[in-house]
């Protein structure tokens, strides 16, 4: 009779552990939320005027997403379409954005050295931005994530336990009589 109650116990320990897990999951779903939400908040980001969000501070999937959205537009004006690897590392004297990697073409300062391709540079932090904001809104997604997952072990938990306590019940007499129900030992 001891290996048979064993079961249902087992049954019980496997809905606790996995409502358990559930709590703890929703718990770092949240505490990523706001971690991911107080780092952005700090930077104290605005959204321009000709952002998809406008003049908006940066603290959540949509406006970061907008922001790097607008990032990622004013760095291709300014480079004229190129991404940062179409562009050289020296600026042209005729300043075109594509530069160049040969630095005898290059533009020279006052003391005859290449001069760095501003267009290029820009592109590079425009690209550092993008992913940084891109980031934090997988981030937030990803938290939100852990939030459902961690709900559905916790509901699966309550189910299995329950059900635990159910098969407890079938064939424990002073279980039944609790939940009201006809123990099968009896």
């Amino acid at each position: 009779m001891k290996a048979l109650r064993l079961f249902p116990k087992l049954v019980v320990a496997v809905g606790i552990i996995f409502a358990l897990g559930g709590v703890g999951t929703i718990g770092a779903g949240i505490y990523i939320n706001d971690f991911v939400g107080d780092k952005l908040a700090a930077q104290q980001i605005t959204t321009p005027d000709d952002a998809s969000i406008p003049n908006t501070p940066v603290t959540d999937i949509a406006t970061a997403l907008s922001m790097a959205d607008i990032i990622q537009h004013h760095a291709a004006e300014s480079g004229q379409g190129l991404s940062y690897a179409q562009m050289g590392r020296f600026a042209l004297p005729d300043g075109a954005p594509a530069g160049t990697n040969n630095a005898d073409e290059a533009l020279k300062d006052a003391n005859g050295k290449p001069v760095a391709n501003a267009a290029r540079n820009t592109q590079l932090t425009a690209a550092g931005l993008v992913t940084s904001l891109s980031l934090s809104a997988m981030a937030f997604g990803a938290s939100y994530g852990a939030m459902a997952l961690g709900l559905g072990f916790l509901v699966l938990g309550i189910i299995i336990t329950g059900l635990g306590y159910a098969l407890l019940g079938l064939i424990t007499p002073e279980v039944a009589k609790r939940f009201g129900l006809q123990p099968v030992t009896e």
